[in-house]
Protein backbone atom coordinates (compact mmCIF):
# COMPACT_ATOMS: atom_id res chain seq x y z
CA UNK A 1 0.00 0.00 0.00
CA UNK A 2 2.88 2.37 0.74
CA UNK A 3 4.39 1.63 -2.68
CA UNK A 4 1.05 2.15 -4.47
CA UNK A 5 0.59 5.43 -2.61
CA UNK A 6 4.06 6.59 -3.69
CA UNK A 7 3.32 5.68 -7.32
CA UNK A 8 0.04 7.63 -7.16
CA UNK A 9 1.91 10.64 -5.79
CA UNK A 10 4.66 10.36 -8.38
CA UNK A 11 2.39 10.05 -11.42
CA UNK A 12 -0.71 11.85 -10.17
CA UNK A 13 -0.17 15.51 -11.08
CA UNK A 14 3.14 15.53 -12.92
CA UNK A 15 2.09 13.18 -15.71
CA UNK A 16 -0.93 13.49 -18.01
CA UNK A 17 -4.13 15.04 -16.58
CA UNK A 18 -5.91 11.68 -16.62
CA UNK A 19 -3.47 10.13 -14.12
CA UNK A 20 -4.58 12.71 -11.54
CA UNK A 21 -7.48 10.41 -10.66
CA UNK A 22 -4.91 8.08 -9.07
CA UNK A 23 -4.37 10.37 -6.10
CA UNK A 24 -7.95 9.63 -5.01
CA UNK A 25 -6.64 6.20 -4.01
CA UNK A 26 -4.41 7.48 -1.20
CA UNK A 27 -7.14 7.97 1.48
CA UNK A 28 -8.57 4.56 0.52
CA UNK A 29 -5.19 2.99 1.16
CA UNK A 30 -5.11 4.86 4.49
CA UNK A 31 -8.38 3.19 5.48
CA UNK A 32 -6.90 -0.24 4.65
CA UNK A 33 -3.78 0.32 6.80
CA UNK A 34 -3.53 -1.97 9.81
CA UNK A 35 -1.67 0.33 12.20
CA UNK A 36 -1.12 3.98 13.00
CA UNK A 37 2.45 3.83 11.71
CA UNK A 38 1.48 2.25 8.39
CA UNK A 39 -1.38 4.74 7.97
CA UNK A 40 1.07 7.61 8.43
CA UNK A 41 3.58 5.94 6.08
CA UNK A 42 0.97 5.64 3.32
CA UNK A 43 0.33 9.39 3.34
CA UNK A 44 3.99 10.29 3.93
CA UNK A 45 5.07 8.25 0.87
CA UNK A 46 2.44 10.02 -1.20
CA UNK A 47 3.56 13.45 0.00
CA UNK A 48 7.23 12.73 -0.64
CA UNK A 49 6.53 11.56 -4.17
CA UNK A 50 4.00 14.25 -5.06
CA UNK A 51 6.15 17.13 -3.78
CA UNK A 52 9.52 15.79 -4.92
CA UNK A 53 10.12 18.89 -7.04
CA UNK A 54 10.40 20.93 -3.83
CA UNK A 55 13.88 19.53 -3.14
CA UNK A 56 15.73 20.82 -6.24
CA UNK A 57 13.34 23.77 -6.49
CA UNK A 58 13.98 24.97 -2.95
CA UNK A 59 17.72 24.68 -3.50
CA UNK A 60 17.38 27.14 -6.40
CA UNK A 61 14.78 29.41 -4.78
CA UNK A 62 16.39 29.94 -1.39
CA UNK A 63 19.01 32.69 -1.01
CA UNK A 64 22.61 31.82 -1.92
CA UNK A 65 23.70 31.53 1.71
CA UNK A 66 21.36 28.56 2.20
CA UNK A 67 22.56 25.03 1.56
CA UNK A 68 21.17 21.94 -0.16
CA UNK A 69 20.81 20.36 3.29
CA UNK A 70 18.42 23.15 4.27
CA UNK A 71 16.42 22.53 1.10
CA UNK A 72 16.27 18.81 1.94
CA UNK A 73 15.17 19.59 5.50
CA UNK A 74 12.43 21.88 4.16
CA UNK A 75 11.24 19.17 1.75
CA UNK A 76 11.11 16.53 4.47
CA UNK A 77 9.46 18.81 7.04
CA UNK A 78 6.73 19.89 4.59
CA UNK A 79 5.99 16.26 3.71
CA UNK A 80 6.14 15.15 7.33
CA UNK A 81 3.99 17.99 8.65
CA UNK A 82 1.31 17.54 6.01
CA UNK A 83 1.18 13.78 6.78
CA UNK A 84 1.20 14.05 10.56
CA UNK A 85 -2.58 14.60 11.02
CA UNK A 86 -3.24 11.33 9.17
CA UNK A 87 -1.04 9.53 11.66
CA UNK A 88 -2.49 11.33 14.67
CA UNK A 89 -6.13 10.80 13.65
CA UNK A 90 -6.24 7.07 13.11
CA UNK A 91 -8.19 4.34 14.81
CA UNK A 92 -8.45 0.60 14.41
CA UNK A 93 -12.22 0.75 14.89
CA UNK A 94 -13.96 1.24 11.52
CA UNK A 95 -16.64 3.73 12.58
CA UNK A 96 -14.18 5.77 14.61
CA UNK A 97 -11.72 5.61 11.72
CA UNK A 98 -14.31 7.22 9.43
CA UNK A 99 -14.65 10.17 11.81
CA UNK A 100 -10.86 10.34 12.20
CA UNK A 101 -10.41 10.57 8.43
CA UNK A 102 -12.71 13.59 8.20
CA UNK A 103 -10.84 15.24 11.07
CA UNK A 104 -7.49 14.50 9.40
CA UNK A 105 -8.66 16.18 6.19
CA UNK A 106 -9.84 19.25 8.11
CA UNK A 107 -6.64 19.62 10.12
CA UNK A 108 -4.26 18.85 7.23
CA UNK A 109 -5.89 20.90 4.50
CA UNK A 110 -8.28 23.50 5.93
CA UNK A 111 -7.16 24.66 9.37
CA UNK A 112 -3.87 26.47 10.03
CA UNK A 113 -1.05 25.85 10.63
CA UNK A 114 -1.01 22.51 8.75
CA UNK A 115 -3.12 23.93 5.92
CA UNK A 116 -0.24 26.32 5.08
CA UNK A 117 1.82 23.31 3.95
CA UNK A 118 -1.01 20.86 3.14
CA UNK A 119 -0.19 20.47 -0.54
CA UNK A 120 -2.04 18.36 -3.13
CA UNK A 121 -5.17 17.35 -1.29
CA UNK A 122 -6.44 14.10 -2.90
CA UNK A 123 -9.95 15.58 -2.83
CA UNK A 124 -8.93 18.03 -5.58
CA UNK A 125 -9.14 15.06 -7.96
CA UNK A 126 -12.84 14.58 -7.17
CA UNK A 127 -13.49 16.43 -10.42
CA UNK A 128 -12.04 13.44 -12.28
CA UNK A 129 -15.20 11.55 -11.33
CA UNK A 130 -17.73 14.21 -10.33
CA UNK A 131 -16.88 16.87 -12.87
CA UNK A 132 -18.68 20.13 -12.17
CA UNK A 133 -20.20 18.93 -8.88
CA UNK A 134 -18.16 21.38 -6.78
CA UNK A 135 -18.54 21.14 -3.02
CA UNK A 136 -21.09 18.34 -3.45
CA UNK A 137 -18.51 16.30 -5.36
CA UNK A 138 -15.96 16.74 -2.59
CA UNK A 139 -18.49 15.73 0.06
CA UNK A 140 -19.54 12.66 -1.92
CA UNK A 141 -15.94 11.47 -2.24
CA UNK A 142 -15.36 12.18 1.45
CA UNK A 143 -18.48 10.14 2.24
CA UNK A 144 -17.18 7.27 0.10
CA UNK A 145 -13.92 7.38 2.06
CA UNK A 146 -15.91 7.17 5.30
CA UNK A 147 -17.71 4.07 4.00
CA UNK A 148 -14.36 2.60 2.93
CA UNK A 149 -13.20 2.95 6.54
CA UNK A 150 -15.90 0.52 7.70
CA UNK A 151 -16.11 -1.71 4.61
CA UNK A 152 -13.01 -3.21 3.01
CA UNK A 153 -15.13 -4.46 0.11
CA UNK A 154 -16.18 -0.87 -0.65
CA UNK A 155 -12.56 0.23 -0.38
CA UNK A 156 -11.36 -2.28 -2.97
CA UNK A 157 -14.33 -1.53 -5.23
CA UNK A 158 -13.58 2.20 -5.15
CA UNK A 159 -9.94 1.51 -6.04
CA UNK A 160 -11.19 -0.26 -9.16
CA UNK A 161 -13.41 2.72 -10.01
CA UNK A 162 -10.46 5.08 -9.61
CA UNK A 163 -8.33 2.94 -11.93
CA UNK A 164 -11.08 2.94 -14.55
CA UNK A 165 -11.43 6.72 -14.45
CA UNK A 166 -7.67 7.01 -14.99
CA UNK A 167 -8.01 4.93 -18.17
CA UNK A 168 -11.44 5.15 -19.82
CA UNK A 169 -12.68 8.78 -20.24
CA UNK A 170 -11.31 10.72 -23.27
CA UNK A 171 -8.59 13.31 -22.72
CA UNK A 172 -11.11 16.10 -23.27
CA UNK A 173 -12.83 15.04 -20.03
CA UNK A 174 -9.86 16.30 -18.02
CA UNK A 175 -9.33 19.63 -19.78
CA UNK A 176 -11.16 22.65 -18.34
CA UNK A 177 -12.79 25.15 -20.64
CA UNK A 178 -10.88 28.27 -21.65
CA UNK A 179 -12.74 31.44 -20.68
CA UNK A 180 -13.83 33.65 -23.54
CA UNK A 181 -12.10 36.98 -24.02
CA UNK A 182 -9.08 36.14 -21.79
CA UNK A 183 -5.57 35.34 -23.01
CA UNK A 184 -2.77 34.10 -20.74
CA UNK A 185 0.77 35.03 -21.76
CA UNK A 186 3.63 32.75 -20.70
CA UNK A 187 7.06 34.38 -20.43
CA UNK A 188 10.66 33.17 -20.26
CA UNK A 189 12.49 35.77 -18.24
CA UNK A 190 14.02 33.31 -15.76
CA UNK A 191 15.03 34.66 -12.39
CA UNK A 192 14.74 38.19 -13.74
CA UNK A 193 11.00 37.73 -13.68
CA UNK A 194 10.89 37.24 -9.93
CA UNK A 195 11.58 40.80 -8.93
CA UNK A 196 15.13 41.74 -8.02
CA UNK A 197 14.40 44.64 -5.63
CA UNK A 198 16.82 46.56 -7.85
CA UNK A 199 15.46 49.55 -9.81
CA UNK A 200 17.71 49.13 -12.86
CA UNK A 201 16.91 45.43 -13.26
CA UNK A 202 13.21 46.05 -12.65
CA UNK A 203 13.26 48.80 -15.29
CA UNK A 204 15.02 46.44 -17.70
CA UNK A 205 12.46 43.72 -17.08
CA UNK A 206 9.59 46.16 -17.61
CA UNK A 207 10.92 47.20 -21.01
CA UNK A 208 11.47 43.54 -21.96
CA UNK A 209 7.86 42.74 -21.12
CA UNK A 210 6.50 45.75 -23.00
CA UNK A 211 8.64 44.93 -26.05
CA UNK A 212 7.55 41.28 -26.10
CA UNK A 213 3.89 42.24 -25.77
CA UNK A 214 4.20 44.70 -28.67
CA UNK A 215 5.79 41.97 -30.80
CA UNK A 216 3.01 39.52 -29.99
CA UNK A 217 0.35 42.10 -30.72
CA UNK A 218 2.03 42.81 -34.07
CA UNK A 219 2.17 39.12 -35.02
CA UNK A 220 -1.44 38.58 -34.00
CA UNK A 221 -2.80 41.79 -35.48
CA UNK A 222 -4.77 39.90 -38.13
CA UNK A 223 -6.34 37.54 -35.58
CA UNK A 224 -8.77 38.06 -32.74
CA UNK A 225 -7.22 39.68 -29.69
CA UNK A 226 -8.99 39.16 -26.36
CA UNK A 227 -10.11 41.98 -24.12
CA UNK A 228 -8.15 40.73 -21.09
CA UNK A 229 -4.47 39.72 -21.00
CA UNK A 230 -3.01 37.81 -18.04
CA UNK A 231 0.71 37.98 -17.21
CA UNK A 232 2.62 35.79 -14.67
CA UNK A 233 3.12 36.23 -10.95
CA UNK A 234 5.60 38.95 -9.79
CA UNK A 235 6.41 39.83 -13.40
CA UNK A 236 6.49 43.51 -12.43
CA UNK A 237 8.84 42.90 -9.49
CA UNK A 238 8.75 45.25 -6.53
CA UNK A 239 6.55 48.24 -7.29
CA UNK A 240 6.62 51.60 -5.56
CA UNK A 241 4.44 54.47 -6.80
CA UNK A 242 6.95 55.41 -9.52
CA UNK A 243 7.27 51.82 -10.74
CA UNK A 244 3.50 51.43 -10.80
CA UNK A 245 3.13 54.50 -13.03
CA UNK A 246 5.81 53.04 -15.34
CA UNK A 247 3.86 49.83 -15.72
CA UNK A 248 0.54 51.60 -16.19
CA UNK A 249 1.97 53.71 -19.01
CA UNK A 250 3.94 50.84 -20.58
CA UNK A 251 1.12 48.33 -20.55
CA UNK A 252 -1.33 50.92 -21.82
CA UNK A 253 0.91 51.67 -24.83
CA UNK A 254 1.79 48.02 -25.51
CA UNK A 255 -1.73 46.63 -25.35
CA UNK A 256 -3.72 49.51 -26.71
CA UNK A 257 -5.97 50.01 -23.71
CA UNK A 258 -6.81 46.35 -23.09
CA UNK A 259 -7.33 45.13 -19.54
CA UNK A 260 -4.17 43.55 -18.09
CA UNK A 261 -3.84 41.37 -14.99
CA UNK A 262 -0.24 41.05 -13.80
CA UNK A 263 1.70 40.07 -10.68
CA UNK A 264 3.78 42.37 -8.49
CA UNK A 265 5.23 42.75 -5.01
CA UNK A 266 3.79 45.72 -3.15
CA UNK A 267 5.91 47.00 -0.21
CA UNK A 268 4.26 47.34 3.21
CA UNK A 269 5.51 48.24 6.70
CA UNK A 270 7.91 50.90 5.41
CA UNK A 271 9.26 48.49 2.82
CA UNK A 272 10.22 45.78 5.30
CA UNK A 273 7.51 43.38 4.12
CA UNK A 274 5.40 43.05 1.01
CA UNK A 275 2.13 41.78 -0.41
CA UNK A 276 2.39 39.34 -3.29
CA UNK A 277 -0.51 40.58 -5.40
CA UNK A 278 -2.38 40.37 -8.67
CA UNK A 279 -3.09 43.82 -10.13
CA UNK A 280 -5.71 44.56 -12.77
CA UNK A 281 -5.17 47.61 -14.98
CA UNK A 282 -8.33 48.84 -16.70
CA UNK A 283 -8.87 52.34 -18.12
CA UNK A 284 -5.84 53.59 -16.23
CA UNK A 285 -7.17 52.41 -12.87
CA UNK A 286 -5.69 49.65 -10.70
CA UNK A 287 -7.63 47.12 -8.62
CA UNK A 288 -5.93 44.24 -6.89
CA UNK A 289 -6.19 41.14 -4.78
CA UNK A 290 -3.46 39.75 -2.54
CA UNK A 291 -2.06 36.25 -2.34
CA UNK A 292 -3.61 34.51 0.65
CA UNK A 293 -0.83 32.02 1.43
CA UNK A 294 2.68 32.77 0.11
CA UNK A 295 5.22 29.94 0.12
CA UNK A 296 6.21 29.32 3.77
CA UNK A 297 9.82 29.92 4.79
CA UNK A 298 10.97 31.29 1.41
CA UNK A 299 8.28 34.00 1.12
CA UNK A 300 6.12 33.93 4.25
CA UNK A 301 8.51 33.96 7.20
CA UNK A 302 6.56 34.27 10.47
CA UNK A 303 8.01 36.03 13.52
CA UNK A 304 10.39 38.11 11.38
CA UNK A 305 10.30 41.68 10.07
CA UNK A 306 10.65 40.65 6.41
CA UNK A 307 8.96 38.47 3.82
CA UNK A 308 5.47 38.31 2.36
CA UNK A 309 2.30 39.00 4.30
CA UNK A 310 -0.29 36.32 5.04
CA UNK A 311 -3.93 37.11 4.11
CA UNK A 312 -5.89 34.04 5.18
CA UNK A 313 -9.26 35.80 5.21
CA UNK A 314 -8.97 37.15 1.65
CA UNK A 315 -11.32 35.77 -0.99
CA UNK A 316 -8.96 36.24 -3.96
CA UNK A 317 -11.76 37.66 -6.11
CA UNK A 318 -11.38 40.24 -8.86
CA UNK A 319 -14.41 41.55 -10.74
CA UNK A 320 -13.58 41.77 -14.43
CA UNK A 321 -14.69 44.77 -16.53
CA UNK A 322 -17.28 42.65 -18.34
CA UNK A 323 -19.01 41.86 -15.03
CA UNK A 324 -17.64 38.35 -14.53
CA UNK A 325 -16.04 37.48 -11.21
CA UNK A 326 -12.66 35.74 -11.30
CA UNK A 327 -10.88 33.73 -8.64
CA UNK A 328 -7.21 34.66 -8.67
CA UNK A 329 -4.92 31.77 -7.74
CA UNK A 330 -1.28 32.76 -7.30
CA UNK A 331 1.23 29.93 -7.83
CA UNK A 332 1.56 28.01 -4.52
CA UNK A 333 -2.15 28.48 -3.80
CA UNK A 334 -2.98 26.05 -6.64
CA UNK A 335 -1.58 23.22 -4.51
CA UNK A 336 -3.53 24.20 -1.39
CA UNK A 337 -7.14 23.74 -0.36
CA UNK A 338 -8.16 26.73 1.74
CA UNK A 339 -7.55 29.48 -0.89
CA UNK A 340 -9.59 27.59 -3.51
CA UNK A 341 -12.47 26.77 -1.18
CA UNK A 342 -12.55 30.34 0.11
CA UNK A 343 -12.76 31.70 -3.44
CA UNK A 344 -15.36 29.18 -4.54
CA UNK A 345 -17.77 30.29 -1.82
CA UNK A 346 -18.08 33.48 -3.92
CA UNK A 347 -19.14 31.43 -6.99
CA UNK A 348 -16.60 32.88 -9.44
CA UNK A 349 -17.13 32.41 -13.17
CA UNK A 350 -13.43 32.16 -14.08
CA UNK A 351 -10.24 30.85 -12.47
CA UNK A 352 -7.10 32.82 -13.32
CA UNK A 353 -3.82 31.31 -12.15
CA UNK A 354 -0.52 33.14 -12.40
CA UNK A 355 2.80 31.57 -11.42
CA UNK A 356 6.52 32.27 -11.41
CA UNK A 357 8.29 28.96 -12.01
CA UNK A 358 11.84 29.89 -13.02
CA UNK A 359 13.20 28.22 -9.88
CA UNK A 360 11.71 24.78 -10.62
CA UNK A 361 12.29 24.33 -14.35
CA UNK A 362 13.09 20.68 -15.03
CA UNK A 363 11.21 19.47 -11.94
CA UNK A 364 7.70 18.08 -11.50
CA UNK A 365 6.34 21.37 -10.14
CA UNK A 366 5.37 23.25 -13.37
CA UNK A 367 3.25 20.37 -14.71
CA UNK A 368 1.81 19.72 -11.24
CA UNK A 369 0.81 23.36 -10.84
CA UNK A 370 -1.02 23.45 -14.18
CA UNK A 371 -2.72 20.10 -13.53
CA UNK A 372 -3.77 21.19 -10.03
CA UNK A 373 -5.49 24.26 -11.50
CA UNK A 374 -7.19 22.03 -14.08
CA UNK A 375 -8.45 19.69 -11.36
CA UNK A 376 -9.95 22.49 -9.28
CA UNK A 377 -11.50 24.02 -12.41
CA UNK A 378 -13.02 20.69 -13.44
CA UNK A 379 -14.36 20.01 -9.96
CA UNK A 380 -16.20 23.33 -9.82
CA UNK A 381 -17.07 23.45 -13.53
CA UNK A 382 -15.31 26.79 -14.03
CA UNK A 383 -13.15 27.74 -17.06
CA UNK A 384 -9.50 28.47 -16.25
CA UNK A 385 -6.38 30.10 -17.69
CA UNK A 386 -2.76 29.79 -16.55
CA UNK A 387 0.09 32.25 -17.07
CA UNK A 388 3.60 31.23 -16.01
CA UNK A 389 7.13 32.56 -16.15
CA UNK A 390 10.11 30.23 -16.51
Amino acid sequence: MILISAVAGYAGLSSTPRTAALILAVPVLWTLAGSRLSAFAVVFAYKLAASRGVLPGAAAFLPENHTLMEAAALYLLISFGASLPFGMFWSKDGKRKAICLVLAFLVAYVLPPFSLIGMINPLMAAGSIFKGWGFAGMLIVLGIYAICAVSRRTAWSFLVVIALFAILPPDSWYKPQTPEGIMAVDTSFGKLGSGSFDFERDYERANMVFSELRNRIGKDASSYMPDIVVLPETIAGRLNDTGLELWKDGLGESLGGKTVIFGAKLPTDDGMKYDNAALMLHDGEITLTRQRIPVPYSMYVPFTKGGANLHLSGDGILELPDGRTSAIVICYEAFLTWPILRSMTQKPEVIICMANLWWCVGTSIPASCRNAVSLWANLFGVPAVFAGNI
